[in-house]
């Protein structure tokens, strides 16, 4: 399935790039945010621009300017965002109460830019020109007299002003002499649309996972079994991990991420994945995914029976990587570029080379019945040819079970 956010760049007075407005699109031929409610196209678009794309690829270390609803503002979600790496657009919409204004203190005290959007001077409006650091003004059929007063007006408050729907020179030029410090339009560059191939998430995997995030009482042993059931899902928890949100670098298990996004984090992010592949009508894996648990935990199987093979789970990642990329319709290398994990994981799902490249071989060999080259892998590392039925056998049931479960109602 082909996920898409369109990305319009915005310059400083210098001419040289300062961010990107991520734009929510729906198919490869929108040219505009619609047909989505307001909070779909918010959730959606934070989704794949930090999960699916990834924030990097999108703005090339440039800011991302990202339009935030009142629900995503109140409830908590835009914690969730590096608070280096974003700008906080509000619109005039989200409504300028009590609450809002206390999200928008917490927000600002933790680092976060925010910007208003479309920015209409209103009395109510007033409070917030004391915490936003940036305002957008559309200037596109602005009167000059009265944009030079009201830019005038919101200076005295020490924000810097962007100019949007700057169409023509003219227009920009009447803008640097006004003051405003950056700009975004026509002029320079229509939303390009970024396309990237999504990887499906099953909601009733999400749902489980998200029942047992809340249950005090569920271990992280019994969170690590539900996202092995879903390939899906533990490609989604590495690219949170290693998010500019919490920086993971160098994750050998899924125990491991668990640990270092943590229990509330992560529930935030499942909740907002299970919104959008809703949204999107995701359904149930096929025979590829399949393929790509089995090796999994067959990769996990033989390193647990190899003496000083490495860590066991981690050869479950070995296995889970090595055949993810069919799946996702990537190379490996793009597929490993898009996730950090360990160089030892990399090096046996690129190169076939490093600790963890041993129980791959012997499992990739196997499945494809190359009994002679099996006998000799495993004679090298001390294993009996006659453990891998039985070992297959058990990676074939535990992928039947895991299946089972994600089928249940």
């Amino acid at each position: 399935m082909d996920v898409f956010v369109a990305r319009q760049p915005i310059f400083d007075r210098a001419e040289q790039l300062a961010g990107y407005e991520l734009l929510y699109r729906n198919t490869a031929a929108s040219t505009t945010a619609s047909g989505a409610a307001a909070e779909t196209m918010c959730t959606d678009t934070v989704i794949h621009a930090f999960l699916d794309i990834g924030l990097g690829q999108l703005t090339d270390g440039a800011r991302a300017f990202i339009n935030c609803t009142r629900d995503f503002l109140l409830d908590g979600q835009v914690d969730l965002l590096p608070a280096e790496s974003v700008v906080v657009e509000l619109l005039e919409t989200v409504g300028f109460d009590e609450p809002v204004i206390d999200a928008c203190r917490r927000l600002k005290y933790k680092g976060y830019t925010l910007a208003l959007d479309d920015y209409v001077d209103t009395p109510l409006a007033a409070p917030m020109l004391e915490l936003a650091s940036i305002v957008k003004l559309d200037v596109l059929h602005a009167d000059v007299d009265a944009l030079r007063l009201l830019a005038a007006r919101l200076k005295t408050y020490h924000l810097q002003l962007l100019a949007e729907r700057v169409e023509t020179q003219a227009m920009h030029d009447q803008c640097v002499d006004i003051g405003f410090s950056y700009f975004q339009g026509y002029l320079y560059s229509r939303p390009e649309l970024v396309v990237r191939q999504e990887i499906a998430v099953g909601v009733g995997a999400m749902v489980r996972l998200l029942n047992l995030l809340l249950d005090p009482g569920a271990t992280d042993s019994d969170v690590d079994d539900g996202f092995r059931s879903d390939p899906a899902l533990t490609y989604k928890l590495l690219r949170i991990v290693n998010s500019a949100a919490v920086g993971g670098r160098g994750v050998e298990s899924i125990p491991f991420a668990i640990r270092m996004v943590g229990r509330q984090m992560l529930y935030r992010w499942l909740a907002l994945l299970m919104v959008s592949s809703m949204t999107t009508g995701s359904g149930m894996q096929d025979h590829r995914v399949y393929a790509t648990l089995l090796r999994a935990r067959l990769c996990e199987l033989i390193a647990e029976s190899i003496p000083g093979s490495g860590f066991p789970q981690a050869l479950f990642m070995v296995g889970l990587f090595s055949r993810l990329d069919a799946v996702l319709g990537m190379s490996p290398e793009e597929l490993m570029a898009r996730v950090h994990v360990s160089d030892d994981i990399r090096q046996a799902v690129l190169s076939h080379t490093g600790p963890y490249a041993a129980a791959l071989e012997i499992a990739e060999y196997y499945e494809r019945g190359d009994w002679e080259r099996v006998e000799t892998l495993t004679q090298d590392v001390g294993l009996l040819p006659t453990q891998l039925p039985w070992m297959y056998t058990k990676a074939l049931t535990w992928v039947n079970l895991q299946l089972d479960a994600m089928r249940e109602p």
